[in-house]
């Protein structure tokens, strides 16, 4: 064994992961309680060959200035760890488009515009009276304002008092699902109607009623605005990967961690593949719920009684996404030409990603070729995808750097994109689409993840378990982080939230 101690040893090179590294390497740590009188040794150990987790940002074949998006793409104004971030890395932004009144949505066979949600006769659900004339996005926030008057305008800490202690109908809200409130308060027509238009499936189904309603206003309320960084999202971890290892930080890439022990002397003993036994003074595993149910079975530690209840508190989501590339921007002749499209067909979401002219090839009139997330799914039509995958298709790992081959890591069958050619075709309501010229696919609900997002279980008090999920066991040094058991599940602030609790309230490490 070597006997070398790494005083930080961090598992899993998502934004959470890196983010932590970075933050122990450039922060100043004269107060915090990490008791090491000189530099940190902080090393990184990845599963896969590439920093990033659910980020990933690919440059499509033959095409300059735009990014394919094939995990997270964007983030909100309100997001203040995720835009401070972003500023202090001097990564440049973009605003990220989602809906304008053009925008097409066919659903139950009809088409019509966002803006015809305002003409009854045209939406093609039996809603109630009260309910007519309304878009989607008003049916959820009106339902919700019945559910808990005044919630649209409560603050962060008023909202953790209404967790803890608001009761609809004698129950606590932690206690109840989304689903069962909203079926209280609104016809089933209209639940079908939001859950059609709104684009996801599992943001609406039966999890905790406490959780989902303040992160429903976050995520799609009135004021959302997204922003997302034009170099790609993956850029975020990619930079904080090369000022952590500037700032002398470690990364250990292919390194599956199999299982870990506290020792007697109090040091943590990693397990690695690969390698000898490895110790450490402090471990971080920034895991999602399924990547740590895949350490080994024997591991003690995930089996204590205080920890192993923690681990199926949340619940993951798979999420699919299809690329594909065109020589021009088709949807434009449906009068459509950024944002999204919704359909209750399996592509669910269609995201119109532009063209080259629009990009840094402006000047030149010959660079057309345009991008569209064909689609962009969840919930049951996952599997309409993935049963059209190739046997034993991963892509877990993502070897070359040159995105050329990544792409083609993610390259789609020609039935997938048979499938997505004529659901563009019906939602778009045109009568030719051109074949694309390059595809890809990611499937989100593959192993390590599990899942593209996780959300917090009926019956859990999550605002309890985030607290002691960053350390389960008092006397022993581990601690687990990222998205899945945070306050902003699915999005990059949820990981960063969970790191800063780490380096700020076990660490002390003041935020910079």
């Amino acid at each position: 064994m070597d006997e070398t101690v790494i005083d930080v040893a961090i598992v899993g090179g998502g934004v959470s992961g890196i983010y932590t590294g970075w933050r122990l390497l450039t922060a100043d740590l004269s107060q915090s309680n990490l008791g090491n009188d000189g530099p940190l040794n902080v090393q990184l150990f990845e599963l896969s060959d590439r920093i990033g987790g659910r980020l990933i940002s690919l440059d499509p074949p033959e095409m300059v200035g735009i990014k394919a998006e094939f995990g997270g793409m964007r983030y909100l104004t309100n997001q203040p760890l995720v835009a401070g971030l972003v500023q202090q890395l001097g990564l440049a932004i973009r605003p990220f488009p989602v809906s304008g009144p053009e925008n097409i949505y066919y659903i139950r066979g009809q088409h019509l515009r966002q803006r015809e949600f305002a003409e009854p006769d045209k939406v093609p659900y039996r809603v109630r009276w009260q309910e007519r004339g309304k878009s989607p996005g008003q049916l959820i926030m009106e339902a919700i304002d019945v559910l808990i008057p005044g919630a649209t305008k409560l603050t962060p800490d008023q909202w953790l008092e209404v967790k803890k202690n608001y009761k609809f109908n004698g129950r606590h809200l932690w206690e109840l699902g989304f689903w069962n409130l909203l079926h209280q308060v609104m016809s089933s027509e209209a639940y079908k109607l939001v859950m059609d238009a709104g684009g996801y499936n599992t943001t609406m189904t039966n999890w905790n009623a406490a959780e989902a309603i303040p992160w429903y206003l976050s995520d799609f309320g009135p004021e959302a605005e997204y922003r997302t960084v034009i170099d790609g999202m993956e850029r975020v971890p990619l930079t904080l990967a090369q000022r952590f290892t500037d700032a002398g930080g470690q990364i250990h890439f292919d390194s599956r961690l199999n299982t870990f022990f506290r020792r007697e002397d109090g040091l943590i003993q990693l397990e690695v593949d690969g390698r000898s036994p490895l110790l450490a003074r402090h471990l971080v595993l920034a895991m999602p719920r399924r990547a740590l149910e895949l350490l080994d079975d024997d591991t003690d530690y995930l089996l204590h009684p205080e920890v192993k209840p923690l681990i199926p508190t949340v619940t993951p989501h798979p999420m699919f996404k299809l690329f594909l590339c065109y020589r021009y921007p088709w949807w434009q002749d449906a009068g459509v030409n950024n944002g999204r499209s919704v359909t209750d067909l399996p592509v669910r979401q269609v995201y119109y990603f532009g063209s080259e002219a629009e990009g840094p090839a402006a000047f030149n009139e010959e660079l057309r070729d345009s991008l569209v997330m064909a689609s962009y799914d969840d919930g049951p039509f996952v599997g309409f995808w993935t049963g059209l995958a190739e046997q034993g298709h991963s892509t877990t790992h993502c070897f070359p750097e040159s995105d050329e081959p990544r792409w083609k890591r993610y390259s789609c069958p020609p039935s997938m994109i048979a499938h997505a050619q004529r659901q563009l075709q019906l939602v778009h309501d045109l009568e030719y689409i051109p074949e694309p010229y390059a595809a890809g696919f990611q499937d989100w609900g593959q192993d390590p993840f599990g899942g593209a997002w996780n959300s917090w279980n009926i019956h859990v008090k999550a605002w309890e378990v985030q607290e002691k999920m960053v350390q389960p066991l008092a006397d022993t040094a581990v601690y687990i982080i990222g998205e899945a058991y945070s306050g902003s599940q699915g999005w990059i602030e949820g990981a960063l939230e969970t790191a800063e609790a780490l380096l700020q309230q076990k660490w002390g490490v003041a935020h910079g």
